[in-house]
């Protein structure tokens, strides 16, 4: 049971909130064009190129949208000393984040995804071809022993902390551990691509349905038997020793898991499933989900309230965020929550 003035109240309290997120940076670059002509090198359409955006990917999205919801984010990276990372690092400080704790390494590229479009002027915009630079940073010992120190000085401020990982080799198991070792029963929460069980000891993970899938050797992107979703999350939280799993599903919304229980809490997708583009979604969900823990939520409620903002970000291009009023909004017009919680 949700009630509409209880999730107000978290939604407010997210304001100023501190999240430590150490993860990954991406760069997300978007190339917009309009047709001009049939190539008479190749059969390939000629886009004139019309703009270009560099927006704040993996991590970064999670930062923004903590930004956006109302939070103060606390940035723990590596970036290149490339375009890419001197165009992510004015970003975040053009927005007020203080990016002392983000590291800008000579021999790391940083991680770029760059999406080609085209479309006509004033007409939606469909995306062609898209292409990665990718690297993996190596941390040496010296780096290590700093990134130590940040963390340990920075949960000890924060109400939380968000581990975004991308596999670009930011995120390490020992730093995670010292992460979670200090944090003194702070939420802590994780995003992994790749190797989800590779972080043990944190609070609660986010993983997609796909992730999720791999990780406990189940098949569950077509399936709706709750016992196949019951099995991967509760095998993801025994092996985490976690909290909470919370499996994000697309279209079929999204499944709570928390230790001891014997059911997951399915919530089913906000607004309407035909989206416009998941580009980024993960990173709202999880980066909305910490806040709320940050902010006193219960896990059910935190992801109720991220479960808002994945529906809210799904139907916006390109890498996008969420804003408190909009969550505030979007709680205000559920009709079937209850108005007022019991005394």
């Amino acid at each position: 049971m949700f009630y509409r003035n209880r999730l107000l109240e978290l939604a407010e309290a997210m304001k100023g909130r501190l999240v430590v997120v150490y993860g990954d940076l991406v760069a997300d670059r978007f190339i917009y064009g309009n047709p001009k002509r049939i190539s008479r090198e190749a059969p390939v359409l000629i886009l004139r190129q019309a703009r270009e955006d560099m927006l704040l990917g993996g991590g970064g999205n999670a930062i923004h949208n903590i930004l956006t919801l109302g939070g103060l984010p606390m940035p723990v990276s590596v970036v290149g000393n490339d375009r890419e990372g001197n165009a992510l690092l004015e970003t975040l400080a053009g927005k007020g984040v203080e990016c002392g704790a983000i590291m800008r390494l000579d021999r790391y590229r940083t991680p770029t995804k760059t999406r080609v479009l085209g479309g006509m002027p004033h007409s939606s915009m469909q995306q062609i071809v898209r292409y990665d630079v990718e690297d993996v940073v190596e941390l040496n010992e010296a780096e290590t022993d700093r990134f130590s120190s940040i963390l340990r000085d920075q949960i000890a401020m924060a109400q939380a902390a968000l581990i975004s990982d991308y596999g670009y080799g930011a995120v390490t198991q020992s730093l995670v551990a010292n992460l979670t070792g200090f944090s003194r029963g702070k939420p802590v929460t994780l995003d992994s691509r790749y190797d989800l069980l590779r972080y043990p000891d944190v609070t609660a993970a986010t993983p997609n349905e796909e992730e999720a899938a791999a990780t406990a050797g189940v098949a569950l992107q077509s399936s709706e038997d709750d016992d196949a979703i019951m099995f991967a999350a509760q095998s993801i939280q025994q092996a985490l020793d976690s909290e909470a799993v919370l499996i994000t599903r697309g279209s079929r919304g999204m499944a709570l898991y928390e230790k001891g229980s014997d059911h997951v809490l399915s919530i089913p997708v906000w607004g309407t499933d035909q989206v416009a583009d998941v580009t980024g979604a993960g990173d709202t969900v999880i980066a909305a989900f910490t806040l709320a823990l940050a902010a006193g939520a219960t896990f059910p409620e935190a992801a109720k309230l991220a479960n808002y903002c994945g529906g809210i970000v799904v139907m916006k291009m390109g890498t996008a965020t969420v804003s408190n009023e909009e969550l505030r909004h979007a709680i205000e017009r559920d009709e079937e929550l209850d108005l007022e919680s019991v005394p």
